[in-house]
């Protein structure tokens, strides 16, 4: 039909064939019966375990749950089992007014959004700059930060602590926030991603005479986004959870997070400490994380396939990616149709 529209010819199409019938015996009948059945156990099987992965994920946030919502008895008692023989749902609200939740709530707000909102001033350029400029010095900076990747926080939190205080940005917002500001991990996970954005995108660019910053905000981020939200959450989720960093930069308590706050509900004022309490601690901890994984669970799985789909008046649009390669696809095959009319 393709040549016919190119060419203005008629293609006589051939419908003398009849399909062939083939007759299966007892014994091939016998063998995809076997085979039906092995692939219905394997699937059988595969569901088990996937069921029991899932349980061995769930099961420590429902222990979690069942201990934030029984008395300070059933509590010390360390039980695995998931029963409540009565339900204290005021467990909530003492905890809440014994961390003050509502004074360190404010700091892990305000420490997340000041580090989310910073970050990308720096590793965007950063990672844009590895992906699409030529420079001296540019694989050996690269390899640089991956090697600045592979050494855990940990090893570095003391001397950090220590150069930092010489400098006065102890129990500082400065000093806490100064290292998350310049991802490993973010300049690695953009620049990756930018490479793999098509050249002739970036071509089409430069000939409407497009800068580099225009480049990077309009077309390289936005074709990237699902990647870009997955390294939101990431980060917002570190941060959140951060408690070592902030434990050892904070001497006062006007810049201590949740995470800290919970762990002062392990004060006992038995001799067991409160569990029942810090458990619902832990539990309002999470709420946030939770919230935000519902709202970008969609954006992380499109960053794991490598598009997306933007909903828009109501209609479904293919990601700028995918676009691309069409218009690229059409246009091969209209040269391709151009050269063969040339040829005849």
């Amino acid at each position: 039909m393709e040549l016919e529209k190119v060419f203005d010819v008629t293609v006589e199409e051939d419908h003398s064939y009849a399909p062939v019938i083939t007759t299966l015996t007892n014994r091939q009948k016998r063998i995809i019966k076997i085979k039906k059945r092995i692939k219905y156990c394997l699937k059988i099987i595969n569901y088990l375990l996937l069921i029991g992965v899932g349980l061995t994920f769930v099961y420590p946030f429902l222990w979690m749950f069942v201990m934030s919502v029984r008395s300070y008895e059933e509590s010390i008692l360390f039980s695995g089992g998931l029963w409540v023989n009565e339900w204290h749902w005021e467990n909530y609200v003492e905890a809440w007014n014994r961390a003050q939740f509502s004074k360190y709530l404010g700091n892990s707000i305000t420490y997340a959004a000041l580090v989310l909102g910073l970050q990308y001033f720096f590793i965007v350029p950063a990672a844009y700059a590895f992906a699409r400029m030529e420079f001296k010095g540019r694989r050996f900076l690269f390899q640089l930060k991956q090697l600045g990747m592979m050494l855990p926080g940990e090893a570095t939190l003391i001397p950090v602590y220590f150069f930092y205080s010489k400098l006065g940005l102890v129990d500082t917002w400065t000093g806490l926030i100064l290292p998350s500001l310049f991802s490993m991990f973010g300049i690695y996970m953009f620049t990756n991603n930018f490479k793999t954005i098509p050249q002739d995108i970036i071509e089409s660019a430069l000939v409407d005479k497009a800068k580099n910053r225009q480049i990077m905000l309009r077309i390289m981020v936005p074709m990237i986004f699902p990647v870009f939200v997955t390294h939101f959450l990431l980060t917002f989720i570190s941060n959140w959870n951060s408690y070592y960093w902030v434990l050892v930069m904070t001497n006062s308590e006007k810049l201590k997070t949740l995470p800290v706050a919970v762990k002062g509900l392990l004060k006992a004022d038995g001799i067991l400490p409160p569990w029942h309490l810090v458990m619902a601690g832990n539990i309002m901890q999470l709420a946030p994380i939770l919230i935000m994984y519902i709202l970008g669970n969609q954006q992380m799985k499109r960053a794991m396939i490598g598009g997306r789909k933007i909903k828009f008046a109501g209609r479904e649009k293919e990601s700028l990616i995918k676009r691309g390669f069409k218009a690229l696809a059409n246009k091969l095959n209209r040269t391709s149709k151009e050269v063969m009319f040339k040829e005849r």
